[in-house]
């Protein structure tokens, strides 16, 4: 798979239905609301008030834009994801890219060259916030990429929100404040949707580079090119990139925030973060400005739906490696990822609470919170399904798993603190049968279809009609829906009077579980037998 620009994704997108382009020039304070009513669809601004660049959002906003990059079913996108996550190659080291045609430097570097604007209307500032952030860890020295978001303080200083310390990135900058120096980050801004999934597929601790980790999305070598101002590398396809360092020689001093975030809220109190300093900017002639949407009244239907897929691919991996026979995982939109759902075939009297215990403690997003696991009988792309199964298939008494103490996203406001180290309670549901149970009592009772009808049909008289039936049943018990299959064709009111006259003589097998046919008895209605 080609390591494509952001511009020949935007053209895949409109292709595919996924794009709304607006021509006419758009202010800055009107780019929101663009963003808000288009939910389920990319926006391109073609030409933004007092802006050199057009404007680009919701470009990861959906799972059929996942599938897209992907090249699979939306269905598979947790399963795609999972295969790539296992794969690296080593990237390729290029001498020049696009983003190297433009470069500024010193007086010249100045952020609001850039459409800056109050997203939400409690936001402590403008934010860059599609910001793939570029870090080396100075004890192993491997890459780390990841979106994290930065407030506008100056024309040349953002802060940087690196609370959550099992981010690469976070890691790597305490390592920096401990040793009392600052860290020299790079800021991908535009990129198409696929390497935004890699960034999300983080492995801190796992010895493995951040663009080797892009490969195995690629299925091949990520071409990068080197930082002017530090040793970091970005990838080659970079539309805008930002140069400059945290200053993390200081402590996390600066306020920073608020922000209406990707739960839809904006999160508690007034966080403390680390500065940034940015020494210089490069970017491709004709460069695409990418903004992340994020909050709002649909706040599942955002670009932050990185995090739903992030965590579905990562689940799904995780349950295959602790030997679950997993089906699919999805985490649906409106949950933030906070929600996930597993569709399992459990053959283990122990899969289900296994399974649960996996999705709540495994995954390196510390989502989700709360948990779900059907059996491979249900659909949980289908929400009427999945309640359907949610009311009728867990029991309160033996179907709950509660975990405390787990690591978890510093965002959530029902956590009541705004300093870390953060931790939250996670519940688990088994809505499996589970494995003491009579399947049949759980089988969905579908409408039946309509009956083959055979083309040549020779009508019988009802007193025909009862001796027919009747052998038919003698020959083996029969269900009423065998019956009918097999005299489909003949008038429904001469059937229904025929069986009417052999009832008297029929009973039903008691213990032939689920259908009980019919069988002709002298001993009244209940017959023990077998089918």
């Amino acid at each position: 798979m080609a390591q494509e620009s952001l511009a020949e994704f935007i053209s895949t997108l409109e292709q595919n239905g996924l794009l709304r382009r607006y021509s006419d020039e758009v202010r800055v304070d009107e780019l929101p609301k663009v963003m808000e009513e288009n939910p389920d669809r990319a926006v391109l601004v073609e030409h933004v008030k007092d802006c050199i660049f057009p404007f680009f959002a919701n470009g990861y906003g959906s799972r059929e834009m996942y599938a897209l990059s992907l090249k699979c079913d939306p269905k598979e996108v947790g399963r795609e994801i999972a295969k790539r996550a296992g794969l690296h190659y080593k990237a390729d080291l290029v001498a020049t890219a696009p983003c190297k045609e433009v470069i500024l430097r010193g007086e010249d570097v100045d952020l609001t060259i850039f459409p800056l604007f109050n997203h939400h209307p409690r936001d402590g500032q403008a934010y860059l916030n599609d910001t793939r952030i570029v870090t080396r860890n100075p004890v192993t020295g491997e890459i780390n990429d990841a979106i994290q978001r930065m407030m506008y303080r100056s024309t040349n200083m953002t802060n940087v929100d690196m609370r959550a310390w099992f981010h690469g990135g976070s890691i790597a900058g305490l390592r920096y404040h401990e040793i009392g120096k600052d860290m020299p980050i790079a800021v991908c801004i535009g990129g198409p949707t696929l390497d935004k999934i890699a960034s999300m597929m983080r492995s801190p601790g796992a010895g493995i580079d951040g663009w080797d980790k892009l490969g195995g999305f690629l299925g091949g070598p990520a071409k990068i090119v080197k930082c002017e101002t530090s040793d970091l590398t970005v990838p080659a396809n970079a539309e805008i990139v930002l140069e400059g360092r945290v200053i993390t020689s200081e402590g996390m001093i600066h306020d920073e925030g608020p922000y209406g975030e990707f739960p839809g809220m904006y999160g508690a109190g007034l966080p403390r973060n680390w500065n940034v300093v940015i020494d210089c900017i490069t970017y491709r002639k004709g460069a695409i400005y990418q903004d992340a949407t994020i909050g709002g009244l649909h706040p599942g239907r955002t670009d932050m739906y990185a995090f739903q897929q992030a965590i579905e691919g990562e689940l799904f991996e995780k349950l295959q490696r602790a030997g679950i026979i997993v089906q699919d995982v999805v985490a649906p939109a409106e949950g933030g990822g906070n929600i996930a759902y597993a569709r399992i075939k459990a053959v283990g009297g122990g899969d289900a609470m296994q399974t649960l215990g996996v999705m709540l403690t495994g995954c390196r997003q510390y989502m989700p919170k709360i948990a779900y696991v059907f059996d491979e009988d249900v659909d949980v792309y289908d929400d009427a399904r999945v309640k359907w199964a949610q009311a009728w298939r867990y029991n309160p008494g033996h179907g709950t798993l509660i975990v405390p103490g787990q690591n978890t996203m510093p965002l959530d406001p029902s956590l009541k603190q705004n300093k870390p180290p953060f931790s939250v309670t996670k519940i688990g549901f088994d809505c499996t049968i589970g494995p003491d149970a009579t399947r049949a009592d759980f089988e969905a009772c579908v409408v039946t279809d309509p009956l083959p009808q055979p083309q040549v049909v020779s009508k019988l008289s009802e007193t025909e009609l009862i001796a027919e039936m009747g052998n038919f049943i003698r020959e083996v018990p029969r269900t009423w829906q065998e019956v009918l299959e097999h005299f489909a064709g003949q008038s429904y009111p001469i059937v229904y009077r025929a069986f009417g006259q052999l009832r008297p003589t029929l009973g039903r097998v008691a213990n032939a579980s689920p259908n009980f046919p019919y069988t002709f008895s002298e001993g009244g209605d209940f017959v023990q037998g077998t089918e």
